[in-house]
Order: structure tokens, then sequence, then C-alpha cells
């Protein structure tokens, strides 16, 4: 899926009509398009239908849509919030709806009828700014604007909410709640935030009839993963490959207390073809690790009385270090001075590509420059929680824009960012940001994130390269998520059901 932001889509427009085609014509085609989405969700005949429109070419795009309802059999008032059109060919297909006898309303002129128009309507169509909206809403229009959002009427938005900024996400506070959405060529960056969905409702994007060429020429800032792209990243095995062909995972997890955690990372590994997975954890956990996980091989470290690994663990993992071909760092290790001294350690001694997560995480937070000298690339998958004590900010401003903060993250530590939650960033240096729309709130429970660090890391070690991990795995796990859930309800369904649908995803992954 193309993400462009509103500048983008502008140079796209200009380069399609350079190329041959022209403004009435994208208009036409967005209006017709958008109409053809709208009469395939409602039923519109026969029903009050007001189009508000502003004074550009969104507006232009309202007056085709509301010719189109007419042409199914609505109802259709024109409410001009804005004045007269501003372009001419906006002012075109005003006349050209205008023609067909739909009743028309200036809200400068004509307020009492324009906000009867809003009151009475069955279906309001928004197509008052599109993508060109910044800053604030103007005072004249708040009163219009409360009004639709109150009415029990769906409101159906063209290209971008009104009120609501394309790009960055940000919203007005009257701005225009849609129950449904038509973005228009590519999926704009504001969409995807975190929580834009209680503004755009259900986003479908229609083609215009811009070359897909053209599309190609603007290096998106965003990208939504997609099947394609993950497969593309898994070759077959070869015939004559052994063990040593897929690699060697340390996970070194686990504390008292928090076996579970290590559990689940291990198996998860195991589970995404990891050649073979050595799980590093205190000494006391082997009774219980061992009788749940037979494939696993097991390296025992001296613990603290408390359970948590001990600082002199550093010493034997220095070993394992050397074997392995990704680490896996922190799932259940718990919070302590002897945890974060071996996390050190294995951040300045490991030779392969370390996965931090959760308590490997913790320990890092207060030195993460040790991120940008490390040797080896670091991928980080923290939550927001944890993402808020990486950088110093609030849960809230973090998940206010989490595109920007991982991405910040990323460019300045020089490593690969997982942010945790709903709709999943991924982020790497130099590279457009990765944004996955797989999974449910069922997977929102503890040792879900344990599984996904063990696939990342499993992933790494098999040779793929950590970016490309990071993105399948996550698209992978919301995948296997999706899927434990028609099977067993977001209510029901637990982390270990998911490592069980990765083998059904695979073998699509093998066709």
């Amino acid at each position: 899926m193309k993400i462009l932001t509103a500048r983008d889509m502008r140079l796209v427009e200009a380069a399609a009509v350079a190329g041959g085609l022209d403004y009435p014509r994208l208009m036409e085609n967005a209006g017709s398009a958008a109409g053809r989405m709208i009469r395939s969700r409602y039923d519109v005949r026969g029903r009050k239908v007001s189009v508000l429109c502003g004074k550009g070419n969104n507006g232009g795009d309202g007056f085709v849509v509301s010719r189109k309802l007419m042409e199914t059999g609505a109802e259709v008032t024109v409410v001009l919030l804005c004045g007269k059109p501003a372009t001419p060919d906006a002012a075109d297909m005003l006349a050209r709806v205008v023609g067909m006898g739909a009743a028309l309303c200036d809200m400068e002129t004509e307020p009492y009828v324009a906000m009867t128009a809003v009151r009475e309507a069955e279906l309001l169509v928004d197509a008052v700014y599109g993508i060109g909206f910044h800053g604030r809403l103007p005072d004249a229009l708040r009163p219009v604007f409360r009004l639709a959002n109150q009415s029990a009427a769906p409101i159906v938005a063209l290209d971008i909410p009104s009120g609501f900024s394309a790009d960055s996400g940000v919203y007005d506070e009257d701005a225009i709640r849609a129950d449904f959405t038509v973005t228009f060529t590519a999926m704009k960056p504001g969409l995807l935030v975190h929580g834009a969905s209680a503004l755009t409702g259900p986003v479908e994007v229609a083609q215009i009839g811009i070359d897909p060429a053209l599309l190609d020429q603007y290096a998106p800032s965003q990208t939504v993963i997609d099947w394609d792209m993950v497969k593309a990243c898994f070759l077959l095995r070869p015939l004559d490959s052994h063990k040593g062909t897929f690699g060697r995972v340390l996970a070194v997890c686990g504390s008292v207390g928090m076996a579970g955690a290590a559990l689940l990372a291990v198996r998860a590994a195991q589970r995404c073809g990891a050649g073979l997975v050595a799980a590093a954890l205190p000494r006391s956990l082997y009774p219980v690790a061992a009788g749940q996980n037979l494939e696993a091989v097991y390296r025992l470290l001296p613990e603290t009385p408390d359970g948590l690994v001990a600082a002199e663990a550093r010493y034997p993992l220095r070993e394992e270090l050397g074997q392995a071909t990704a680490v896996l760092c922190g799932c259940g290790l718990g919070r302590g001075d002897s945890v974060t001294a071996v996390v050190e350690d294995i951040l300045a001694q490991a030779s392969c590509p370390v996965v931090l997560d959760a308590d490997g995480i913790n320990a890092a937070a207060g030195h993460i420059h040790i991120g940008k000298t490390a040797r080896v690339p670091v991928v980080l998958t923290p939550h927001p929680g944890e993402m808020a004590r990486l950088t110093g900010c609030r849960i809230e401003e973090i998940q206010q824009n989490r595109v920007e903060a991982a991405r910040s993250f990323a460019e300045e530590h020089q490593a690969v960012l997982v942010l945790k939650g709903y709709q999943t960033v991924v982020a790497a240096p130099g590279r457009a940001v990765l944004l996955n729309t797989t999974g449910n709130p069922g997977m929102a429970t503890a040792g879900s994130g344990d599984v996904l660090a063990g696939m990342i890391a499993s992933l790494i070690a098999q040779g793929m390269e950590p970016a490309q991990a990071a993105m399948c795995g996550v698209h992978l796990h919301g995948l296997a998520g999706d899927r434990a859930a028609a099977r067993l309800s977001q209510h029901a369904m637990q982390p270990s059901d998911m490592i069980e649908e990765l083998g059904g995803l695979f073998s699509n992954l093998e066709k």
C-alpha cells in the first residue's frame, strides 16, 4: 500500500496532468469512485443526502459525488460552507449538479437553511477540506461541524475528514468524525496514526486514473506491510541443509516467577525455523523449562538469591555469544543491577545482532547510547511504556505520534525500533517507516511480546537482515493472532495459541 504526504500527492497529481490527464478528469474520476463506494455501503435511493462542500477541489469532488448519488435516486442538497468555488474546475462541477436539479444553499447567506439541511440529512458527505487542512478550524464552521457530529446520519469523508491533518493525524476538537473515509490514490500518513480510526472510520483507497508508475517516483515516508513484502524475504530451504544452516539463537531470558516468558520466546524462535535455540536462564528454572520444552538446549546461569541472573553470568555467556547468530535478551529477566550488568556485557561482547525486549530494554534505558556504540545491529521491541522510559517522554506523547517517535529514535540511535501496539511501527535508519495492520485486541495479553521477540530473533539467526526480520516478524505475529482469534475468539486466545498458528503461515510461505 502506497502512503504519500499531502505535498507528494499534489506533486503526483501535477505529474499526472503533465502526462496527459487534466484536473477535471481527476475530479470526475475521484467523485465517481467515491460515489460507487458510498452506494456499496449505503442505500441512498429516496434518501436525503447533504453534501458539505468547501471552495477548493475537494468541494469539486463533492459536487461530482452529488451528481452520482442523484443518478441513483438520492435527494441531494449541496451545502456551500466556504462560499462559491474558488477554482474553475470546481465551479463547472457545481453548475452541472445544479443543472440536474440538486438543491443548493450557502452557509454564508442562508445559515438557517444550511443547518436545516445538515439536521435533516439521512447521509452526510464531507467534502470541505480534503488534504488541505492545517491549523485550526474557523469559528464559522464549528457550529455546523458540531451539528454534523451530533447527527444520527452516517458521515462519509472524501480524502480526509475535515479538521484532520493528512500528514500528522493531529485534529481540531471539532473535526468531522466520519463513519467511513474514501481517500484518493494513496493512503495518507495521518490516517494510520494511533487513534485515527475514531475520526475516520474504515478507510478505503480509491484509484482515480493516475499511473501507478508515477507513485513509484516518490519515495514514501511510510509503507504498510503486506503479505507479498513478507513472502519475498523467504527462500525455499536447500536440500543439503543441516541444523547449522539455519542459525543458532541464544535466548538470555527468564527469572524466578517469569519462566513462562522465556519458554514462550524460545518456542516461538523454534517454530520460526531456527536450527538451534539455546536457552540461557537461571539455574533454578531448568527443571521447569526442560520439562516443558524438549527441543531446546540449555545453558544454566548463576543466579542471585532472589532468582535473577547474576552478574558473574557474563563469563559463561561470552562463550555462548561466540556461537550464536542472533541473541535475544530480556524476556522475563527482571530488574536489578546484576541484570543491567549482563545486558551491558552482551551488547559490548556480541558479534551477531541483538534483539532487546522487555527487561532487556529496561536495563539499557539508562544508558541507551550503547545502542549506538555496539559493534552489531540492535533491534529493540518496546511497548509504549518502555518507549517512554527509553526516550524520557510521557506515554501519551509517544502514542500521539508513534511514527515520528519510532523514526526519530531509530535515526538517532542507529537501531531498528519495533514500537508495539495497535498498528505496530517498524523503523530503521534511512528507511521508510513500516506500519503493520495485522493483529487484534486479543493479542493484548502478557506473553504476546515474548512470542514476537522470539520470532524476530529466529529470523535474524537464519540470515535475514534485522529490519526485514522485524518487518516479517510483526506481520506474521499479527496474522497468527488473527488466526488464533478466528479459531478461539479474542477473549479466549493465548500467546501459546499464536505459536501453534505459525505452522500454517509458514506452509503458505513455502508454496
